[in-house]
């Protein structure tokens, strides 16, 4: 892996190391021009010059590119291949049931649970969509307990299986801010307000791109990046955790997908054995079991699998985008949005030892008061969510931000000088920015 890709954080690089990695990288003659020409245009008083890395490739899934939608199994796989993988996309696409039923292998929702389906949440293996008004209206959106409730566990279920009765419900309303740019252009961000008894933590169902190639990153290169006591006084202390989930909670793909099941639809598998709301309803749960657990290890590892081949779509390319890329770079955000990674040794030759640019290095960082949650010693730190394949808003963990400008002044605490920096640029320059990520 070449440093150039790698900008574990926003530094000011003497210019002794700038010219030393400008001779070793493939890319001397237009790197070294570069740094002539902005060295020219400073005074020595100045502070050093910061090196611009190139434009990542197109393929940033590696292996798993192409031009197919998200939603798809990559085109790579053979037909046998993508045949083996209909069964978990059966499991995560279609309805699961209440037990017991005539569809064995698909039963055992609930008691309690928010979604009859993985794609309920997650449209064509997309992120999901806010209410506007009740928690009835949508499965996009989820609740974790900002603290675990002996009674309602560690997350609110709104929906229930006849005779029993469903958590709760949340209604939501808005509030409205504005941020005044450089140029005058003024952004009004909207802050969600939810009426309930107890401190939630909204969690809105992420984009599923890439999850394989992010599971099959070796645990020691993310833990490299780490620096948690910020040791060398850049202002960015990541922070080890898992890598799958808003706060990092989940250390493997299988892990999250299996925390999913029991979570938000109600079935047990062998890691999560215990469905919500049994604990004090024992004996009425098992009239409605699906089996023990409901959803097999095979049943488990064949949506793992399926999820892990999705197509991740490429990126787009111009002059446009690579004017972005140099503002994303010159606004620090590959401080936290780390563009390159190599996976490591895997079973499958799509995941395998494959360079990607999921723009994340999965770590967990301070993003200030705004985007906190109610309570809790993590209230205020998220892991920083990969840019690939953005697509449309809404955006960050709760999906209040309707734009992707939206979404970036929403940042705080280690990002703030990153925001700054892009509230300074020019109306050209952000939307050049924009475009970028927009082409990611």
């Amino acid at each position: 892996m070449h440093w150039w890709h790698r900008p574990r954080r926003w530094k000011i690089w003497p210019a002794h190391l700038i010219w030393t990695a400008a001779v070793r990288s493939p890319f001397r003659p237009a790197l070294l021009a570069l740094l002539l020409l902005q060295g020219a245009c400073q005074s020595p008083e100045n502070a050093p010059t910061i090196a611009i890395a190139p434009l990542p490739p197109d393929r940033v899934g590696g292996a798993l590119s192409s031009d197919a939608p998200a939603n798809q199994l990559s085109p790579a796989l053979s037909p046998r291949e993508r045949l083996e993988h209909s069964l978990g996309a059966s499991f995560f696409n279609k309805p699961w049931v209440s037990a017991p039923s005539n569809t064995h292998d698909r039963d055992g929702l609930g008691p309690l649970f928010n979604a009859h389906s993985c794609s309920a949440c997650h449209p064509r293996a997309g992120r999901g969509m806010p209410f506007e008004n009740s928690s009835t209206e949508s499965s996009g959106l989820l609740f974790r307990l900002s603290e675990p409730d002996p009674v309602f566990g560690a997350q609110l279920q709104t929906r229930a299986l006849p005779g029993f009765r469903a958590e709760g419900q949340v209604s939501l309303q808005y509030s409205e801010q504005t941020v005044s740019l450089n140029d005058g252009d003024i952004i009004r961000l909207r802050r969600p307000h939810y009426q309930a008894r107890q401190g939630l933590s909204p969690r809105l169902a992420p984009r599923l791109v890439g999850m394989g190639l992010i599971d099959a990153i070796p645990q020691s290169a993310i833990a490299a990046g780490a620096d948690p006591d910020d040791r060398d006084g850049d202002g960015i202390s990541g922070r080890v955790a898992g890598r799958f989930g808003w706060k990092a909670e989940q250390e493997s793909l299988k892990d999250q997908v299996a925390k999913a099941f029991v979570e938000d639809l109600g079935i047990s598998t062998s890691l999560f054995p215990h469905s919500p709301g049994c604990e004090q309803n024992p004996l009425r749960c098992a009239a409605v079991s699906g089996g023990t657990p409901e959803l097999s290890d095979s049943g488990l590892q064949a949506v793992v699998d399926y999820l892990s081949h999705l197509s991740v779509p490429r990126a787009r390319q111009s002059k446009t985008h690579s004017e972005g890329w140099r503002l994303f770079q010159r606004a620090g955000c590959t401080a936290c949005h780390q563009a390159q990674w190599q996976t490591g040794k895997h079973s499958s030759p799509l995941l395998a030892e494959q360079t990607i640019y999921p723009f994340s290095d999965f770590l967990l960082h301070d993003l200030g008061p705004a985007l906190a949650d109610p309570s809790g010693s993590l209230a205020k730190e998220w892991r920083t969510s990969p840019l690939w394949a953005l697509g449309d808003g809404p955006y960050l963990h709760d999906g209040r931000a309707r734009t992707l400008l939206e979404a970036i002044f929403w940042h705080g605490g280690e990002a703030s000088h990153s925001v700054s920096r892009v509230q300074q640029f020019s109306g050209s320059e952000r939307a050049a920015l924009l475009e970028f990520l927009r082409a990611l």
